[in-house]
């Protein structure tokens, strides 16, 4: 979005606590602030408000975006001391356990107008938070077509990584990409798996562990433990997944609680690859039943067997995927995300 704001002839500059992406945020034309934004403390968030507003009087800025909560708060703020527009994008459900918590959340939809990531969210923020659905706009998340793009792919690349993990020629690949976390699905993953065994594939669970070594660790043995030994790859954090999904047959997306938009979803599709994917949250406006993927009975591992069965049996997965790159080109692209955002900008500017 930066970048877009920049080829729109305005000035971009992004605040944030730093990190691996501020050099390529400065060589497309933004200007970078590092501040302590991820600190939750009053006294941090105090901080940070009273530097932004420096920043805001000092540059001219006109509008001010906010993306997650605790900088959000600190960006608020700010804008009201210098009466600077305040936009937000709602980016997941965020879990209110209590009062305290929700107030917390709050940042997220105190803006002159919320950007919701998908229709999912956009329920949620109306249904939680109590905002006038005209102050939403929903900016669906968007992937990058110079990235996913099986035209781009090298073939003889791909191949050389199907020998380097051990994937035998004609047998189908499955794969579950998705950073190690329970509600990623992926004990539910291997429990379907356990149901099918008597097809011949390969599974993939593509993501690193990061804290959770335990839970890797639970994984392994229940793939010891349901027979799978030797057919499921644990493959690890993959800074350049789209090899992945080309090297995949069907891709799985076995979360069970809802994604807010489904990111993984999109990137297969876009990579011409069937999906399956948990039937609730945003999986339900990105994937379309039966003509780009199916969709399978949330938490359900044996509704999730089945739908493995049906796509693994089916003659149509080459006309499944081309169906799936053209859906999602014409409705999930990065620039279609960045002309949603940059219209809320203008609904602010007037």
């Amino acid at each position: 979005m930066a970048s877009f704001i920049v080829s729109q002839g305005a000035k971009s500059f992004v605040a944030s606590q730093g990190g691996r992406l501020v050099s390529l945020l400065e060589s497309q034309g933004s200007t970078h602030f590092r501040l302590p934004l991820a600190w939750r403390n009053p006294l941090s968030i105090l901080y940070s408000a009273l530097n932004l507003k420096k920043i805001i009087l000092r540059e001219h800025i006109s509008i001010v975006h906010a993306r997650s909560r605790a900088p959000a708060w600190a960006a608020l703020f700010a804008c009201r001391m210098t009466n600077t527009p305040f936009i937000t994008t709602f980016h997941g459900t965020h879990r209110i356990q209590n009062r305290l918590k929700k107030l917390y959340n709050s940042s997220m939809v105190r803006g002159e107008r919320v950007i919701a990531i998908s229709h999912f969210i956009k329920n949620h923020i109306i249904e939680n938070y109590q905002v006038d659905p005209a102050l939403i706009d929903v900016a669906p998340r968007g992937f990058n077509p110079a990235i996913f793009n099986p035209d781009l792919i090298n073939q003889d690349a791909v191949r050389v990584l199907k020998n380097s993990i051990g994937l035998p020629e004609g047998v189908p690949i499955l794969s579950l990409p998705g950073r190690l976390t329970r509600w990623k699905g992926q004990v539910l993953f291997l429990n379907a798996l356990a149901q099918v065994k008597d097809l011949p594939w390969r599974a993939l669970i593509v993501g690193g562990a990061g804290k959770k070594a335990a839970y890797l660790e639970e994984l392994k043995s229940l793939t010891v433990k349901t027979g799978l030994s030797g057919r499921v790859f644990y493959i690890g954090d993959q800074p350049d997944i789209a090899p992945y999904y080309a090297l995949s047959d069907v891709v799985i997306s076995a979360s069970t609680e809802p994604e807010a938009f489904g990111r993984v979803a999109v990137e297969a599709q876009a990579m011409r690859k069937p999906v399956i994917v948990s039937a609730h949250g945003g999986s339900l406006e990105t994937v379309i039943n039966g003509e780009t993927g199916w969709y399978f009975t949330n938490g359900d591992a044996h509704d999730l067997a089945n739908k493995i069965r049906l796509a693994l049996g089916s003659e149509d997965l080459d006309i499944i995927g081309k169906n799936a790159r053209k859906w999602v080109l014409k409705n999930f692209t990065i620039d279609r995300m960045c002309q949603a955002e940059w219209a809320a900008y203008l609904a602010v500017r007037g």
